[in-house]
């Protein structure tokens, strides 16, 4: 199963997710592999910097460019998971990875031009490819986030899940992963994983 987690614009939480869900991947299925495509190394410096036991079970790939990525894509095998993290604004790339995938967690925020971004990468997936939406550091009691998830939900978007604003996520490699952020992210991959099966 290739997981590829998609945004063209940095600060969503893209790469915060890649590693929630490989982590919480490898606790539910045993080794997965991390493929780092984004040439600013952020995942692959979080898990080889971090000592935590979810991440022992977690093969790191740096891939960042689309040679590397094909390369990457190519070693995984029919039993294998790859959580692939993307860089933004590399739409050929980005490409390159949804060509492979086959489910896409879409990190975003809620509000400001997050939403039309959201669209652009909606309409470069491939029509029959699964993708949802993973609302980050949510403000889940506003009206804006009740009317963003309503006006996804009408246009037929999955949400494969909200990590509120409350909960603690680690931003990046000085920091553990969270045990609410570790929480949040099995909601997500049992959604994500559901929908790579077709259930």
């Amino acid at each position: 199963m290739i997981v590829v987690v998609a945004a063209l614009k940095g600060g969503v939480g893209k790469t915060t997710t890649s590693v929630y869900l490989a982590a919480v991947a490898a606790g539910a299925r045993g080794a997965v592999t991390l493929i780092d495509s984004d040439p600013q190394a952020s995942a692959a410096d979080w898990v080889q910097d971090a000592e935590q036991d979810e991440f022992e079970r977690v093969d790191l790939v740096e891939a960042p460019t689309e040679r590397l990525l094909a390369k990457a894509l190519d070693r995984v095998g029919a039993d294998d998971i790859a959580i692939v993290d993307t860089p933004p604004g590399h739409e050929r790339l980005l490409t390159k990875a949804l060509d492979r995938a086959d489910v896409v967690v879409l990190p975003t925020r809620v509000g400001g031009v997050e939403t039309a971004r959201v669209g652009v990468v909606l309409d470069m997936v491939p029509r029959k490819l699964p993708v949802g939406l993973v609302l980050c550091s949510a403000r889940t009691y506003t009206r804006d986030y009740q009317d963003a998830v309503a006006g996804w939900t009408e246009d037929g978007v999955r949400l494969f899940g909200t990590v509120p604003e409350r909960v603690a996520i680690a931003a990046g490699p000085a920091d553990w992963l969270s045990p609410d952020g570790l929480d949040a992210y099995r909601a997500v991959w049992r959604r994500a994983s559901r929908a790579a099966r077709g259930a």
